[in-house]
């Protein structure tokens, strides 16, 4: 009984230890034991056929606000964490602009950011630029 009562506990604690979101593919985990956020994307989600355009991957802290002037977009607020690129078939080309508290596990694709605080507001966009 112990057992079954111990491996429910691991259980539980296991499931609520992290929370995870996705936009178009990008995805963002927070481990609360560790304290730590970890963005994932791949080389496919990256892809694309003109060479004018861009994936740009941002992390807002609190708020993410924008606004839109004859047809420019202007971000009226600065990003956590901006990512943006593309991969095609001749090669890539990325420029990543990250806070002091950022890792990169896999280059061009996994970052993680440490010291992350339960409770902190993050929003995560991803568009073609």
């Amino acid at each position: 009984m112990k057992n079954i009562l111990l491996m429910f506990l691991i259980g539980t604690t296991m499931m609520f230890s992290q929370s995870s979101t996705t936009v178009r593919g990008v995805k963002l985990t927070y481990d609360k034991v560790k304290k730590t956020m970890t963005l994932t994307t791949t080389p496919k989600i990256m892809y694309t056929n003109d060479i004018n355009m861009d994936v740009k991957i941002e992390i807002h802290k609190e708020y993410a606000l924008h606004m839109t002037i004859n047809g420019v977009n202007y971000s009226m607020s600065d990003a956590f964490f901006e990512h943006s690129g593309h991969t095609r078939d001749m090669g890539w080309c990325f420029i990543t602009y990250k806070s002091n508290g950022c890792k990169e596990i896999k280059k061009n694709y996994v970052f993680q950011f440490t010291n992350i605080q339960q409770g902190e507001e993050y929003i995560l966009t991803v568009s073609d630029v």
